[in-house]
């Protein structure tokens, strides 16, 4: 089984969040966790290259081109995908038009509290959806995934478990195992196919707090710098 994390952001990200570590450091910590397949996700822009992958290669990852895109307002995750692609995805019939085989669409924090999460949108654009991401942001006794359960098993979708990371210490809480070979074509099928196990923990109260706190004081520097 493979230790999987297809939502995770790095330096060089287009959002507005800043992020306390570069790509490399993420590289090392992930190897150091056992993981084995990762997308980085930056917000809207892809950060791949031939030269980042071969970097995690080295430290025994499979890394595999990915986007947080935002499609309409909402957040949309394209896992190999290209950076034409990307530019050209901007609405749902866009997606619906470009969207290949060999590219799984995943939708993130789905019914979470935020203006760019789908929300409605999901279910009205479920066709286009690959799997239904589940969210390591969440307290034993606030969660909100349990929709996206709830939506996941009624179209008999997949749900994977992601960390969303911006601090590297939000690793681990949620991941997803993988049942398949190391390889790109392999791993997406795997998801397609629901070949694979979720794994995931509540995080502690003071836990989140700090993600929020971090995430707050990052955005305040951001419009400092700007």
């Amino acid at each position: 089984m493979l230790k999987s994390d297809f939502h995770m952001h790095s330096n060089y990200d287009t959002g507005k969040i800043v992020l306390p570590y570069k790509f490399h450091e993420l590289i090392k910590y992930c190897a150091k966790s056992k993981y084995e397949v990762l997308s980085i996700t930056n917000h809207d822009k892809l950060f791949y290259n031939k030269s980042l992958h071969d970097y995690a290669k080295k430290q025994g990852i499979l890394l595999i081109p990915g986007c947080e895109r935002t499609i309409e307002g909402k957040h949309v995750l394209l896992i190999n995908v290209t950076a034409e692609l990307v530019n050209k995805i901007k609405t749902f019939d866009d997606l619906e038009k470009y969207k290949s085989e060999n590219m799984v669409v995943i939708a993130p924090h789905p019914y979470y509290p935020w203006l760019n999460a789908l929300h409605s949108k999901l279910e009205k654009n479920i066709k286009l959806f690959d799997a239904i991401e589940y969210s390591h942001f969440y307290l034993s006794y606030i969660n909100f995934n349990k929709k996206a359960q709830i939506i996941a098993k009624k179209y008999d979708l997949p749900l994977i478990g992601t960390s969303d990371t911006h601090n590297l210490f939000q690793l681990n809480y949620t991941y997803t195992l993988l049942d398949c070979n190391k390889k790109t074509d392999d791993v997406l099928e795997a998801i397609r196919k629901n070949q694979l196990k979720l794994r995931t923990k509540p995080m502690s109260t003071s836990h989140l707090a700090n993600i929020l706190f971090k995430m707050i004081l990052a955005n305040r520097l951001r419009k400092f710098y700007k």
